[in-house]
């Protein structure tokens, strides 16, 4: 089987590698570590390259020539970044892993996600979106009263991940502040919610629909072992945070996976998903779902992967058989 991997870097966007403002990309090292395990697998492999490579390579007449694309392209300075090469693999009837262009769009978009989660019954921060067509940055504080929320107030770009631009503001004046200047530099809706005090956990889900299962869940956590308070990009980098294998005990464990569960096939998403929650007084409320999680090594996924009994290889095998399965009954 021959399979295409898609993804892209700082370097293609001209972003310098320490510029931590924008944060969701892949890197050379990740890739070439992916390529290499699917290698070992058998597979045969070409490094794509960005989504600009990959519509190029459809200009001149590439389609059929492979069997699978694995996508971990994130896109650039579009609220539809991480659909586009979904939708243009959907357009032209390819094979590819990972969750397809509507799912991209939703879990992109933190507001609509925590719309969407609260619908279903799933406990989620009190907040709201902060938009500059509909409101001044005065209305904030009418905003604030508007939705009877408290300080403090977690802020954050809708459309980004990696914790990027994420910021706790304690007063009116530190929100206003926080809000004008990641308007700036984004140029996107912010979202505000209330602050959830308690542990930073997340869930990594590997399948589809009901195949769909949990790897465990983990806790971040600073590195003298205490509760993450506030998990910024800072603290997101390897070497900045400990993460755990958490056990709260059945019926919480069995709460918080449900919940991750419910989302992942609710919207629904595929092949692979990293669940983002906090954990209160023994309730899971979710902050965002990652249908592109780090695949880097030891990361949260494989990590959990290897608490399971997968090898990061025999896990990207079991996300290109959920992804052959999942196109073969969708045609």
């Amino acid at each position: 089987m021959k399979i295409g991997l898609v993804y892209d870097l700082k370097s293609d966007y001209g972003i310098e590698k320490n510029d931590i403002t924008y944060e969701d990309f892949s890197t050379m090292s990740e890739m070439e570590g992916i390529q290499q395990e699917l290698e070992l697998l058998g597979y045969s492999v070409e490094m794509i390259g960005s989504p600009n490579n990959f519509t190029t390579k459809i200009l001149n007449g590439f389609k059929g020539k492979y069997d699978l694309i694995m996508n971990f392209a994130e896109g650039f300075a579009s609220r539809n970044r991480e659909s586009l090469v979904p939708a243009t693999c959907e357009l032209l009837n390819i094979p590819y892993t990972f969750s397809d262009s509507h799912a991209m769009n939703i879990t992109l978009d933190k507001h609509q996600t925590l719309v969407f989660a609260e619908h279903l019954g799933i406990n989620v921060p009190h907040g709201f979106l902060f938009n500059t067509d509909l409101y001044k940055i005065n209305d904030i504080e009418f905003l604030l009263k508007k939705y009877n929320m408290k300080f403090p107030i977690v802020c954050k770009p809708n459309y980004e991940g990696t914790s990027m631009g994420i910021t706790l503001a304690k007063n009116i004046n530190e929100l206003q502040d926080a809000v004008t200047y990641l308007i700036s530099i984004y140029h996107e809706p912010i979202r505000c919610d209330e602050y959830i005090a308690g542990r930073e956990i997340a869930v990594p889900i590997l399948g589809s629909g009901q195949n769909a299962k949990t790897l465990g869940i983990v806790e971040y956590q600073k590195l003298d072992g205490t509760p993450m308070d506030f998990y910024t990009s800072k603290y997101k980098k390897h070497g900045c945070h400990k993460t755990i294998f958490a056990d709260y005990g059945a019926e919480i464990n069995s709460r918080i996976e449900e919940t991750a569960l419910l989302i992942h096939r609710s919207i629904p998403c595929y092949d692979l998903s990293r669940i983002d929650m906090r954990l209160k007084n023994g309730v899971p409320y979710l902050l965002e779902v990652t249908p592109l999680p780090d695949m880097t090594r030891n990361s949260t996924i494989e990590r959990c992967a290897i608490e399971a009994g997968l090898s990061f290889g025999e896990l990207l095998n079991r996300i290109i058989y959920s992804a052959l399965e999942r196109y073969k009954n969708t045609t």
